[in-house]
């Protein structure tokens, strides 16, 4: 039984929901079931189900072909995945409910009244949400205290950091029984002390991603050496050392220096860049639709995407070496 306060079962989450059968929910699927806890996905498409079951096949193929998982382990994996095509079958007896639907506040919220009626009144209701307010998401619902955000990164069941986002209403028990279900996992959370849009990850993300766009715009590179210069310099560094221990090495007095040279040259725009909104206007969404700032026309995206997250789980290597934490700085 999960408390909204206080102490716990010593294992609280063993049944998961997971509701949302596309990119992000078939993966934080494999993730919950390859740490043992047994998974019903939900989704009323049954072609995504369908599409679900092959793309959790491919990915339980790829962690056990980099070692990431035994061989022998990878048929209990995927029989701890159950495809349910009712949500209140899926989400009877879970201990915990993952909403993983499209990324609209209408349909995020009717998902949570519709999971709130079905589930058990002590299940945790996370939403995978990567931008909406925990808080608004919390309104919605009877008991809110039971409400947070986990916000899982692309590809979930390989990505390490999930973060963990509380509502004004979240209750401090629900985020200690999800913390530490992530970390039973074999997940990394990270619990935000105050709810801001885009939390960290994407905050983070998205600055660097508009500068990114304004260089392009700028003429000063291609798109290919922009990612070539990202991928090969301070990019390279961040799965080692982050942002702050990485300041810590070169000496906070060069930091601040080049901080102060550069801040005034950076794009303080406050809209998406002209040729990243006119891409999307032509339908240029990227690999999925055969071109975005590339060509994937003649690209197997499956395979990929296969070569994609072999080399990402040989970064989570690299990042699980190097983990350790900074001491708290002094008022």
């Amino acid at each position: 039984m999960v408390e909204t306060n206080g102490g716990a079962d010593a294992d609280p989450v063993r049944r998961v929901a997971v509701v949302g059968a596309g990119t992000m929910g078939h993966g934080i699927a494999v993730a919950f079931a390859a740490g043992g806890r047994t998974v019903r996905l939900f989704d009323a498409d049954e072609a995504a189900l369908d599409g679900a079951r092959s793309a959790v096949k491919n990915a339980v193929s790829t962690l056990v072909g980099h070692d990431a998982a035994e061989a022998d382990a990878a048929e209990s994996v995927l029989d701890a995945i159950e495809y349910e095509p009712s949500l209140p079958d899926a989400v009877a007896d879970a201990d915990l409910v993952v909403e993983a639907v499209p990324e609209d506040l209408a349909i995020k919220t009717e998902t949570f009244r519709r999971v709130e009626r079905a589930a058990p009144a002590d299940a945790v209701l996370a939403s995978n949400t990567s931008s909406l307010s925990i808080t608004e998401l919390g309104d919605a619902v009877d008991d809110p205290r039971r409400l947070l955000g986990t916000h899982w990164f692309h590809p979930p069941h390989i990505v390490p950091v999930v973060e963990v986002v509380k509502g004004e209403g979240t209750a401090d028990g629900p985020v200690r029984v999800v913390r530490e279900a992530l970390e039973a996992i074999g997940k990394s959370p990270v619990v935000l002390e105050k709810e801001v849009p885009g939390f960290i990850g994407n905050r983070i993300q998205s600055a660097m991603a508009h500068e990114a766009w304004s260089l392009l715009r700028e003429g000063v590179a291609s798109a290919e050496d922009i990612d070539t210069a990202v991928k090969g310099t301070f990019g390279f560094r961040l799965p080692a050392l982050g942002v702050f221990e990485k300041g810590d090495h070169s000496g906070l007095d060069v930091h601040a220096k080049v901080l102060s040279g550069l801040l005034d040259e950076i794009d303080r725009g406050t809209t998406p860049a002209e040729s990243l909104t006119r891409l999307v206007e032509e339908g240029r969404y990227g690999a999925k639709t055969g071109a975005g700032v590339y060509d994937w026309s003649d690209v197997d995206v499956e395979a990929a995407t296969d070569e994609r997250d072999r080399q990402l789980l040989s970064l989570l290597e690299v990042y699980r070496q190097r983990e350790r934490k900074a001491p708290p700085l002094e008022e």
